[in-house]
């Protein structure tokens, strides 16, 4: 499992994305690629606005180049690709599901419960 330490929110949105895109693949055994400008669509429905250059840059910084290999001219490449990359185990959607039910649990007051 890939756990990253987030503080900006927009970051954390694009890490939850690129984790979700990478989990999804894993599940149906698609590639691990995306169009940027599909990337971007996903962003912003998560009310993240990036433009392509923010991106570029972004995926060459921590937490989102552990994710992120590669963004070429039109395509973002994910972690197990086939390209070279850091990232060995990632976690699946199922796990996501799980850990963020458990942490919504944890966090709701006792009275709700």
């Amino acid at each position: 499992m890939l756990i990253n330490e987030v503080v900006d929110p927009m970051a954390q949105k694009l890490v939850a994305l690129a984790s979700y895109i990478l989990g999804q693949a894993d599940t149906s055994g698609t590639s691990k690629k995306i169009s940027i400008d599909r990337f971007i669509d996903l962003a912003q429905d998560m009310d993240v606005n990036i433009t392509d250059s923010q991106l570029r840059d972004l995926a060459t910084q921590p937490p989102l180049n552990k994710l992120i290999v590669n963004v070429t001219g039109d395509e973002v490449i994910f972690a197990g690709a086939g390209e070279s990359t850091k990232v060995t185990d990632t976690m699946t959607v199922t796990q996501a599901q799980d850990t963020v039910a458990k942490m919504a649990d944890r966090a709701m007051p006792a009275d709700l419960k």
